[in-house]
């Protein structure tokens, strides 16, 4: 799965176009972020993190936005130490360069506006 480009609100996986934050799981699912969603938008809650992840990651990649608004709580970045993942936290669009140079066990949150 490749993670093609994005823009203020937009973010283009595979050539599809999704107008909305999205969430990519180990098994290449892509989901709407905001579907079943409770919080604040610019932020990833512990609980959050808890749904995105699944067995067998090593790293979560979070794109923080366009201009790297979203936050990720000192609760949520001790979680993911505790289960020995790997936090990279960028910028959107250097976020899904990232993302595209990992292999194996990976999973993502874009923020896909500021």
């Amino acid at each position: 799965m490749k993670i093609d480009s994005t823009g203020f609100g937009w973010i283009s996986v595979g050539n599809i176009r999704y107008n909305h934050d999205i969430i990519i799981f180990p098994d290449g699912k892509i989901k709407n972020r905001y579907e079943g969603f409770k919080g604040d938008s610019h932020s990833l809650s512990k609980e959050e993190a808890e749904k995105v992840i699944g067995s067998g990651i090593e790293v979560l990649v979070v794109g923080t936005g366009q201009s790297g608004v979203l936050s990720i709580p000192e609760e949520t970045k001790e979680f993911l130490a505790k289960k020995g993942i790997k936090l990279i936290a960028e910028q959107t669009s250097n976020a899904i360069k990232t993302f595209n140079t990992l292999s194996g066990g990976k999973c993502a949150l874009f923020h896909t506006t500021c």
